[in-house]
This record gives structure tokens, sequence and C-alpha cells, in this order.
């Protein structure tokens, strides 16, 4: 997905990721270009962030799309910092997940 851009993400990807999600028991949604993860107390790595009522967003963006996450309140505006998500390949459903599984755990996208 190297040379593709934000259009090109197939609402497959994002709706596996989804459905793999919830089978480790995370309840996720998904929109054109991005999955949003409800924190709660099992995001360990996200305490801070999900005490203060923000969701886990990974996005397909940037200058060279490729997937970024970062956490914001439900009715924050567009923006805001993100960090790249380490997945490659980035079309590989298991791979994004176990990468968005990590921040859950940890709260990093390195090991």
């Amino acid at each position: 997905m190297s040379t593709r851009t934000r259009a090109d993400v197939p609402d497959t990807l994002t709706r596996a990721v989804v459905v793999a999600l919830g089978g480790y028991g995370w309840t996720a949604q998904t929109a054109t270009n991005r999955i949003v993860v409800p924190l709660d107390d099992r995001a360990r790595g996200l305490r801070e962030p999900a005490a203060r009522g923000e969701d886990l967003y990974v996005l397909w963006t940037g200058l060279r799309p490729e997937w970024h996450w970062g956490t914001a309140h439900p009715n924050a505006p567009a923006g805001g910092r993100t960090a790249q998500l380490l997945a490659y390949p980035a079309d590989d459903p298991a791979t994004v997940t176990a990468q968005i599984l990590r921040i859950l755990r940890t709260g990093r996208a390195l090991p």
C-alpha cells in the first residue's frame, strides 16, 4: 500500500480489523480511513487518555499515507498529534490488529 492514497484504504480491511478486535473483547467502529476504539480501564498502556474519556484513533493519513494512531476526546475537533502505527504490511488486518492491541496494552507501537 505504499503508493496508495487516502481513498485507497478498502472498507474490507478496516472492517476486518474491527471484527478481529471484537474477538479480543474490544468494541471498535470504522469509517473512511479510520478505526476508532473507545478506551476503558483495560487499556493499560493508555490509562491517562482513558481516564479523560478519550478514544484511540487509528488513521490512514500523512504525506505518504500510512497508518498512524493517537488519542482524542470523541467530541474534539480534528487535528492533534499522531504517531506511526508501524504496521507492515499495512494491508494485512492481522498486522494492523496486533499493533492496535500492542498500543492498548503498552501505549507504544514499538516492542
